[in-house]
């Protein structure tokens, strides 16, 4: 099995934290990149949570920006799809 990619989030608090990539991919449709990423957490039904972001690079390196409720739907979708493809 691949070893996991981790990446290093600030949170709005500032506090830095790390977290798994689950993937990495971009949409043709909104020409936009986005990440799937966890912090290895579990809800309250035992599933782990998956975070999305938009994936912007800057100066600065990468930025993770907040997804627009527009682009929910076609990130979900891509979700779907890798979990299909799994099973």
């Amino acid at each position: 099995m691949d070893k996991m990619q981790k990446i290093k989030v600030k949170k709005s608090n500032g506090e830095e934290t790390e977290a798994e990539v689950l993937l990495c991919f971009e949409l043709e449709k909104t020409g936009k990149k986005y990440i799937l990423y966890t912090f290895n957490e579990v809800d309250d039904k035992n599933m782990e949570t998956i975070h999305a972001s938009i994936l912007n690079e800057d100066e600065n390196g990468y930025r993770l920006d907040k997804m627009p409720e527009e682009d929910w739907k076609d990130v979900k979708e891509v979700m779907r799809e890798v979990i299909r493809n799994e099973e």
